[in-house]
């Protein structure tokens, strides 16, 4: 099963990895995608979106304290409906998974001293590190969080392999 996974922005992050009955998701790429609306477009022909079998994505939400809010998110999330409903069929049929970046707490949750967005990041970062899926230096964030959004599908859907790989049951 091929897994794209999409942290949309100004610098978009992607993923794209596979997991299967016997395989845990297994990172096969990343790719930081620069220039907005016109980069995702140019990486959306580039044929990245071919064969997906789901597409997850972080939904766009405004926080309360965002005065001036960056929406090119809004225009990708566009894109993509566009590309499910009006494009020539490579996700037609596939599933768009929206996660609120909120959600991102569900990969480990975050101890009592994580209380900076920062510190928070720092959390996941060092998870996905553990299992040689980080990519260090800040202009690889958006594609670190992309990552983080397959990884929370992964064990929301409660992908079996993926669980005991990432979130192995304690031992008795």
């Amino acid at each position: 099963m091929k897994i794209v996974s999409i942290d949309p922005g100004l610098n978009t992050g992607a993923a794209v990895g596979y997991c299967d009955a016997i395989t845990p998701y297994r990172l096969l790429e990343r790719f930081q995608i620069h220039a907005g609306e016109e980069g995702f477009s140019n990486w959306i022909a580039e044929g990245h979106l071919a064969d997906a079998d789901v597409i997850v994505v972080e939904k766009f939400i405004l926080a309360n304290n965002e005065f001036v809010a960056d929406t090119i998110p809004l225009i990708l999330e566009g894109m993509l409906i566009g590309a499910q409903l009006f494009g020539d069929g490579v996700v037609a049929d596939v599933p768009i998974i929206w996660q609120p970046r909120t959600d991102k707490s569900v990969l480990t949750g975050y101890p009592a001293a994580a209380k900076t967005k920062a510190q928070k990041q720092r959390v996941r970062f060092d998870f996905l590190d553990r299992f040689g899926m980080f990519k260090a230096g800040t202009e690889n964030d958006d594609s670190n969080d992309a990552i983080t959004h397959a990884l929370i599908w992964a064990k929301r859907a409660k992908h079996y392999p993926s669980l005991i790989a990432f979130w192995p049951p304690p031992q008795l």
